[in-house]
C-alpha cells in the first residue's frame, strides 16, 4: 500500500512543475530558472537522503562519469521542457513529450540492439495519429511545441543510457544527478542573468522543492518497493494528468477536446508500447 501512496504523491507533486514555470511568466530566463530548480532540488535531497541512507552522501569515483552524463542529459531534457512550457501550453508540452517511448524504440534498436516488432510499428502509427489529433500547430507557439518533442527525444536518450549503464533512479544516485545537472546549468544565470529572482522565489521553491526535489524523493521511495518498469508506467500516466489538472485549476488553462482525445491515444499507445517492449526484452 505504501508504494502506491508514494507513487501517487510523486505524481501529485510533479503537477507543480508546469504551473510553477507558467507563474514565473518568463520573468526569469528558462535556462537560469532550470539552474535554480536543480540547485533547490539538490539542497533538499542533501537534507532528506541521509535520513533513508547514511551512505547516500558518498560519491564513488567509479560512478562519477555515468552520473555526470545522466546529469547532463537530465539538464538538457528538463531545460527543453521548461522552455516548452514557457512558450506553449502545459497540456501540449506534457502530451508531446509523451512521444518519448517511440523515440526510445528507435534508439534502443540501434544502441541496445532491441528488436522492432510488428506490434511496435503498429503502436508507433497509433501514437502518430494521437499527435495528429492533438494538432500541436493549432495552439501555443510552434517553437514551444517543437521543444516539447525534442525534450521527449532527449528523455528517450537519457532512458537508453541509464539502461545501458545499468543505472536507476534511487535516493542515493538522484542526489548526484541533481548535483551534476545544476553544475551544467551553472553558467546560465551569469549569461542570461537571474531576472526577477526574489519576486519569484516562491515559484522556484515550488518548482525545485516540491515538483523536483520532493517529487523524485517519493518516486525513489516507490522504486524501492516496486519494479522500475511499473513505476515508469505510473509516471507516464501521472505526470501529464497532474500537470494538466493543475494547469486547469490554477491558471485556468483551456483544454480543447481534441487535445484530450489525442493525448489519451498517444499516452495509451505509449503505455502499451512500454509493456510490449518489456515483454520482448524478457
Amino acid at each position: 500500500m505504501k508504494k502506491i501512496m508514494y507513487i501517487l504523491l510523486a505524481g501529485f507533486l510533479w503537477g507543480f512543475i508546469g504551473i510553477s514555470i507558467k507563474l514565473v511568466n518568463n520573468e526569469i530566463n528558462p535556462l537560469s530558472l532550470n539552474f535554480f530548480r536543480f540547485l533547490t532540488a539538490f539542497i533538499l535531497l542533501l537534507i532528506l537522503s541521509p535520513i533513508i541512507d547514511k551512505n547516500s552522501l558518498r560519491l564513488k569515483k567509479k560512478n562519477i562519469k555515468s552520473y555526470a552524463i545522466i546529469g547532463l542529459l537530465f539538464a538538457i531534457t528538463t531545460s527543453l521542457f521548461v522552455f516548452a512550457v514557457s512558450k506553449t501550453t502545459i497540456s501540449n508540452t506534457v502530451i508531446l513529450q509523451a512521444f518519448q517511448p517511440f523515440f526510445l524504440m528507435v534508439i534502443a534498436y540501434f544502441w541496445l540492439k532491441e528488436k522492432i516488432t510488428a506490434t511496435k510499428v503498429v503502436t508507433l502509427i497509433i501514437g502518430l495519429i494521437g499527435v495528429y489529433i492533438v494538432h500541436p500547430l493549432s495552439t501555443g507557439e510552434l517553437i514551444g511545441n517543437i521543444s516539447a518533442i525534442v525534450s521527449g527525444f532527449f528523455f528517450a536518450l537519457l532512458t537508453a543510457y541509464m539502461r545501458s549503464a545499468d543505472k536507476k533512479m534511487h535516493h542515493t544516485s538522484t542526489l548526484w544527478y541533481m548535483f551534476f545537472a545544476a553544475l551544467f546549468m551553472l553558467p546560465f544565470p551569469f549569461i542570461f542573468g537571474t531576472g526577477l529572482l526574489m519576486k519569484n522565489i516562491i515559484y522556484i521553491l515550488m518548482l525545485g522543492g516540491l515538483g523536483t526535489g520532493l517529487g523524485y524523493f517519493f518516486y525513489n521511495l516507490a522504486l524501492e518497493k516496486m519494479e522500475a518498469e511499473v513505476a515508469g508506467l505510473f509516471a507516464m500516466i501521472l505526470l501529464p494528468i497532474s500537470s494538466i489538472i493543475f494547469g486547469i485549476i490554477v491558471i485556468k488553462e483551456a483544454l480543447p477536446l481534441m487535445t484530450i482525445i489525442g493525448g489519451l491515444v498517444l499516452i495509451g499507445s505509449g503505455i502499451y508500447l512500454e509493456l510490449h517492449s518489456k515483454k520482448v526484452r524478457s
